[in-house]
């Protein structure tokens, strides 16, 4: 019986087989993972990657936004259960950041670091546009200093992501930015 996406057997066993292989190492090592390795641990030459599944960005669109999703909606569901504007903020910055520090492929993910997979962005970006929500439900219950932006936000993940994922990074990293958060808060 074909497949219904018109590959071989075979063929459709080494996509699957590429696919898991990338969520592997992308977990392991981040989006920029070498595809040699991707395609040695899928036990599939380099050529059969390229000639499967194309190029790196449409492989991290294959496999990256349906796991980054399911995370995403696990801390959107915990945020939005909390009681209050600023600890429904609080929990999302928390665990955006948890995300990212043990996360490698979800860091690289929320930096942006490849703009061209583009669901992988639109995940992202559902993400963002929640930060903004939260934002301004703490603005508006006068929580949160108005001069705390979803800029702020972003500038905040993206110190943590970069950090969390720098050898060289301060080890108070954290602390800075747990430091500079509270002194957003008005109450």
């Amino acid at each position: 019986m074909p497949q219904s996406n018109g590959l071989r057997r075979d063929a459709q066993a080494n996509v699957e087989k590429l696919h898991a292989a990338a969520v592997a190492v992308f977990s392991r090592r981040g989006l920029s993972a070498p595809l040699e390795e991707i395609a040695r641990e899928a036990g599939v030459s380099i050529g059969t990657l390229y000639n499967r599944v194309g190029s790196r960005e449409t492989l991290i669109d294959a496999v990256i936004p349906a796991i980054a999703g399911e995370k995403l909606l696990a801390l959107k569901e915990q945020a939005l259960g909390q009681r209050s504007p600023r600890t429904r903020l609080e929990t999302f910055i928390a665990g955006m950041i948890d995300l990212q520090v043990s996360d490698p492929a979800l860091n690289d993910a929320m930096l942006r670091r490849f703009p061209d997979a583009t669901s992988l962005i639109e995940t992202c970006d559902r993400s963002t546009a929640l930060g903004q929500d939260l934002i301004d439900d703490a603005h508006a219950a006068g929580a949160l200093s108005l001069d705390f932006t979803a800029e702020d936000l972003v500038t905040v993940l993206w110190m943590a992501g970069t950090a969390s994922h720098d050898p060289s990074a301060p080890a108070g990293w954290r602390r800075v930015i747990d430091r500079g958060l509270a002194s957003a808060w008005t109450t």
